[in-house]
């Protein structure tokens, strides 16, 4: 079973949720705390008063009983880039300006996550959408960061023209749909990313290939990482924790590069750079 949430203030989650309900004939039903809730077969949509980075209560609303948990969500960027994103939160360094707690992340269910985002690529494809916006991961950020519940993000970026273009809330409702409808989530072992940027293009390409990502820092945050960041990438990158990093090399100082591989080796965990 699956939760998929949003926020009433946020018009992507919104709108895209209305296409899902409308697309898997789900009833009105009630939720705790929620403004709006449907479900249907093993799915629940609900939607919250506040901003989705401050969902710290998945836990116990919308379907206490849900493996797992997927955002609809606007990405907002000052760059403008025009962005069908996925990606796992959290606040690696000792600061939190946008929700959760500073130095904790959340749980990441990288097979979920995967199957999203190849669902987003094809879905975008069909559309024609893959000339006007880029496809991406993104390094992890933001909350909400306390729940025991895996959660993932999946957004569409980065304006109010794209928030309200109908074939990119037709492409993220679509990608949604096939992953409840289809069985689709792959079973993979999930890999951390360290030095990317926030767009890693690299591990974009292997989550759209053979990869199976779960956490990612970027290379601006590498430098000062929370204590213990990085064994809560390892650890709550799901299922079953990361037993494999990837470093990019131009993301990393030397000295930065040898001091992350020495605490993942000591962690058990096999290093590669790229």
């Amino acid at each position: 079973m699956l939760s998929i949430v949003f926020s009433v203030k946020d018009p992507v989650g919104v709108n895209a949720s209305k296409i899902l309900v409308k697309n898997l004939d789900a009833k009105p039903s009630s939720c705790p705390i929620s403004v709006l809730c449907y479900r249907s077969d093993e799915v629940v949509i609900a939607g919250f008063e506040p901003d989705q980075t401050l969902f710290e209560f998945l836990d116990v609303t919308p379907e206490p009983r849900a493996d797992a948990v997927i955002v609809l969500s606007r990405h907002e960027s000052q760059r403008g880039v025009r962005s069908l994103t996925v990606h796992f939160t959290g606040n690696p360094t000792s600061e939190a300006p946008f929700g959760g707690r500073p130095g904790e992340l959340a749980f990441a269910p990288a097979p979920l996550a995967k199957a999203l985002l190849q669902s987003y690529r094809r879905r975008a494809a069909e559309l024609g959408l893959l000339e006007r916006y880029s496809i991406s991961l993104e390094a992890t950020h933001h909350g909400p960061t306390g729940n025991m519940k895996p959660l993932v993000f999946i957004e569409i970026g980065s304006t109010e023209n794209e928030w309200g273009d109908r074939e990119a809330l037709e492409a993220m409702a679509g990608a949604v749909f096939d992953v409840l409808t289809s069985g689709a989530v792959p079973r993979c072992s999930p890999t951390i990313g360290l030095g990317s940027t926030h767009y890693p293009e690299k591990f974009t390409e292997l989550e759209l290939g053979e990869g199976c990502m779960g956490h990612m820092f970027s290379k601006h945050v590498l430098g000062k990482l929370a204590p213990g960041a990085l064994r809560q990438a390892v650890e709550k990158s799901l299922p079953n924790g990361a037993s494999e990093a990837l470093i990019e090399k131009k993301g990393a100082s030397s000295s930065l590069r040898h001091a992350l591989i020495d605490e993942l080796t000591r962690m058990g965990v096999n290093v590669r750079s790229v």
